[in-house]
């Protein structure tokens, strides 16, 4: 497993997401998720059975972490992109979410597994993987303008935290608190 080429993958996922949206709308958009990760189960189902994948079996290594659950971060990515599509209404606030998502989580990976200066309150992450996941998530902005450093400053922090729950669902749910209290 090559963590850079997850963490890229990480980005093209969030990049397809908001793809999805732009040209299927939010409904489309959540219905396609949806299916995704029903679909996603079912591969992890038969995994957890000892059933071949056949041609995915290569993927599955290429882009899992060893010990981990096979496709559990690709299904937590896929559940926190449909909480997002299903918990705001607004497309913007969905499009930055996404883009937080996406872009923040994936650059704190990137740059924090080359820092060594770890965070005071957590012995995996380190100051300069938070830092990256909030400069990565700041075209965010784009979308919904001043807001969202707020709430990439949020989900950077959130992410920086150590929990039993996995970042993927973290930001998501964050993101959502935090556009509803925004407004």
């Amino acid at each position: 497993m090559n963590e850079d080429e997850r963490q890229l993958f990480h980005i093209f996922l969030g990049a397809s997401s908001i793809a999805l949206v732009l040209f299927l709308g939010i409904q489309l958009a959540a219905y396609v998720v949806g299916v995704i990760l029903v679909l996603g189960l079912m591969l992890v189902h038969m995994k957890l059975s000892g059933m071949s994948l056949g041609p995915l079996e290569e993927l599955v290594k290429r882009f899992e972490r060893p010990g981990i659950t096979p496709g559990y971060g690709a299904m937590t990515i896929a559940a926190g992109v449909l909480a997002i599509l299903t918990l705001l209404a607004n497309k913007e606030q969905i499009l930055a979410s996404l883009a937080i998502l996406g872009l923040g989580d994936a650059a704190s990976t990137l740059v924090g597994v080359r820092s060594r200066k770890k965070l005071p309150y957590s012995k995996k992450k380190t100051y300069a993987g938070t830092v990256a996941f909030f400069i990565a998530s700041l075209p965010a902005v784009y979308f919904v303008g001043w807001p969202a450093v707020v709430v990439a400053a949020a989900a950077a922090l959130a992410e920086s935290l150590e929990t039993n729950v996995d970042d993927n669902l973290i930001i998501s749910l964050v993101c959502v608190v935090a556009f509803r209290l925004l407004g």
